[in-house]
């Protein structure tokens, strides 16, 4: 049964030739049986090797969420980070909200992109990456775990590469969805509705695409009836009563080994609501949740505004292998929400980013009787400029100027008749960061210059199939980030001169052993992974920035089994911990708060096709109970335990339409989410504002056709 999802199973778990698990527990995880092996090629990843590599040949540790998997997970939830915290594992639990602040892949920060295009601002962090497009417009969702210079500039947990749609094959093809979604504590408030259309083609060498999709959402309720605040955490954005529109266009020509792609997407958002008036009411101990009050407390209206175009020309003939060459822009505009609380109120603002950039990319083969090697080399070059504009009030942030450029090389040799691999490389990152004079947050002048970083990164790794089924993996890898330095010359009294910050960037060695395993109809695989760095970004009781030493660690398990050919059931478990150093004196002696850490995550699932019109699965996310020992201000609170329940029905009305029903949170859980515990600090009586609940439950459909 539902074959394509089982090639990416089993080229995951099975087939792949480098260094770590491909593991995947995402939906309809049926097994690739020996028969279909010479399939694993039609699954194709940009991220594991910067080339278009058959997924049994990547070298890095991927999970692919395929476009099946995300239509069907957004029929009942659009919001990216919610979707990747239910199918990957390693990937923290969704913050039920806009941001993907706390939300961390492997404990740390992870590189957002969208076909090769960064996404994620690292001079001054908004944490909005994940939600920069549309989700009708998504082809596959690449996610590496670990540290990684795949991409480089800043992937010190590893990178979400977000790859959109193809042209299909014919003269044209189109498609139009509709959708709603209301809750049915108040169903006239909650209606949220979604329009989606598309047209592709191809004719003559050249191809085209189009996609647009327009969502409206209304306001969402806790379990128990509560309005929840439209921003559920700070000023980070919320999916409350916003208006979002998203638009794909694609244009190219093929000829014999010749290939050029144009592309842009447009995506914005913005939030207009009857309820952003002040929030307050939460309480941890009597587990009540905030809410938030009529009224509008902001001088603009909040939301995104995010251009991304993007070029790409391709020779598959080139020195004897292929080259590609791309050239990006990325303009990025925030505009946060005003917030009031505790008698602090935070002016409101907006960031503002361009980036421009190239990647040059050879991937040369040396055939060989006795050991096969391939190199993939190539240079990355970016240019990212980044501001924070006052709206109604001083930001005490300065301008950045970021210019950095990276050659790289990667070699990998197949050995013992293919039974081994061994890879291993360096990328070389160069970057300047220029920074203007300016007065911070609390009144301190800091005199503005040139930062500096050099920094070689290298990775090696290697797998040994010790038999038909078993494969042993392990792998060691680095990657570098700036580090949060907008934080840091926001409001530290510590920092009058940005020279201050030359040592101050963070590299990450990261290492993972495994053994994943293949059988008739089933997939198994468990990973350990450690990864460590010097300068690690965490924050005190005081929130007050710190760059410290620290460790984390983890396990990263996935099961998969077809109990008959109508039904498949799997899942993943993914558990971590980590330690910083509070004294420099070379002892990890605090836990890293929860806002770094998640708890135990458990995922599950049960697929049931008893017609080749019809098909169910019921997923569950298990979150658990986590006390940190710790001085962090996210590791004070203790996180309690919550469990969630979704289904999914789809329902073939003939060959060119399906009607599609959801239900989130069926069970109707009341719980409140890892990030949100971890800043409901009683002692301070930050629970007033953060302690809010999730969303209790919530009912979609959804109808498709194509013509």
């Amino acid at each position: 049964m539902l074959k394509y999802s089982g090639l990416v199973t089993a080229a995951l778990l099975a087939a792949v030739q480098g260094a770590v698990a491909q593991d995947l527990t995402l939906e309809e995880e049926p097994v690739l049986s020996s028969e279909d092996a010479t399939l694993l090629d039609l699954i194709t990843v940009r991220s594991a090797t910067r080339t278009e590599t058959p997924i049994s040949e990547a070298t890095v540790s991927v999970s692919v969420v395929t476009e099946d998997q995300v239509e069907r997970q957004s029929n009942i939830n659009t919001n990216i980070g919610q979707i990747l915290s239910k199918t990957v594992p390693g990937f923290g639990q969704s913050t039920e909200n806009l941001t993907e602040y706390g939300q961390t892949l492997r404990g740390r920060n992870f590189l957002t992109l969208i076909d090769g295009v960064p996404q994620t601002n690292n001079l001054n962090n908004n944490y909005r990456a994940l939600n920069s497009i549309g989700t009708s417009a998504i082809g596959q969702i690449e996610v590496v775990r670990g540290a990684t210079a795949a991409y480089g500039f800043g992937a010190p947990g590893g990178l979400v590469n977000i790859i959109t749609k193809s042209p299909e094959d014919g003269e044209f093809n189109a498609n139009i969805s509709v959708g709603v979604k209301v809750s049915p504590t108040n169903v006239s408030d909650s209606f949220s509705y979604l329009t989606e259309a598309g047209a592709s083609g191809a004719k003559d060498g050249f191809f085209y695409l189009a996609n647009a999709s327009w969502e409206d959402t209304g306001s969402s309720f806790t379990a128990d009836g509560e309005r929840r605040p439209p921003d559920s955490f700070g000023t980070q954005g919320g999916t409350d009563d916003i208006g979002v529109f998203n638009f794909l266009g694609k244009f190219g020509y093929e000829h014999e080994s010749h290939r050029i792609l144009f592309s842009a997407n447009k995506f914005r958002y913005w939030q207009d609501s009857e309820w952003a008036g002040p929030v307050s009411g939460g309480s941890r101990s009597n587990n009540t949740s905030a809410t938030p009050t009529r009224g509008n407390l902001n001088t603009r209206t909040p939301g995104a505004d995010n251009l991304t175009l993007n070029a790409n020309y391709t020779n598959d003939d080139i020195l004897g292998g292929t080259f590609d060459l791309q050239a990006y822009y990325n303009d990025n505009t925030t505009t946060f929400t005003r917030t009031e609380f505790l008698g602090f109120e935070y002016n409101q603002y907006e960031t503002e980013s361009q980036k421009i950039g190239g990647r040059a990319t050879f991937d040369t083969p040396f055939p060989s009787d006795r050991i096969p090697v391939d190199i993939v080399w190539g240079v990355d070059a970016l240019n990212d400029r980044t501001n924070v504009n006052p709206i109604d009030g001083p930001t005490g942030a300065p301008r950045y100027d970021l210019m950095g450029i990276a050659p790289f090389a990667q070699v990998r040799a197949d050995l013992f008749d293919d039974r081994a691999t061994l890879t291993g490389g360096i990328r070389y990152e160069h970057l300047s960061v220029d920074i203007n004079d300016f007065v911070n947050d609390i009144g301190a002048s800091v005199n503005g210059g040139t930062l500096t970083f050099q920094e070689p990164l290298f990775n090696v790794s290697g797998s040994v199939d010790l038999n038909d089924t078993f494969t042993l993996f392990g792998g060691f890898s680095q990657g570098f980030q700036l580090g949060d330095l907008g934080r840091l010359l926001y409001n530290s009294p510590n920092f009058t001169d940005v020279s201050q910050l030359e040592e101050k960037g963070q590299k990450t060695d990261s290492y993972e052993i495994g053994l994943r395993a293949v059988g008739n109809a089933w997939d198994a695989s468990i990973t350990g992974f450690y990864n460590k760095s010097n300068n690690g970004v965490t924050y005190d009781a005081n929130l007050d920035i710190v760059l410290s030493p620290e460790q984390i660690w983890g396990i990263e398990v996935t099961a998969n089994y077809d109990v008959t050919d109508q039904i498949a059931v799997g899942g993943t478990l993914t558990w971590l911990e980590g330690e910083y150093d509070t004294t420099g004196d070379g002892k990890y002696d605090s836990d890293l708060g929860s806002d770094r850490i998640a708890p135990l995550k458990l995922t599950g699932y049960v697929e049931y096709a008893p017609r080749d019109w019809a098909n169910f699965r019921l997923q569950g996310l298990y979150s658990g109970h986590r006390n940190p020992d710790s001085t962090q201000f996210t590791g004070i609170e203790t996180i309690d335990s919550y469990f969630v329940v979704d289904a999914f029905a789809d329902f073939s009305i003939n060959e060119n339409s399906k009607l599609s029903f959801g239900v989130e949170n069926m069970l109707n859980a009341d719980y409140v989410p890892v990030l949100q515990q971890s800043y409901s600090v009683q002692s301070y009586g930050y629970d007033d504002y953060y302690y809010v609940k999730a969303p209790g439950t919530t009912f979609s459909a959804k109808y498709s056709m194509k013509f």
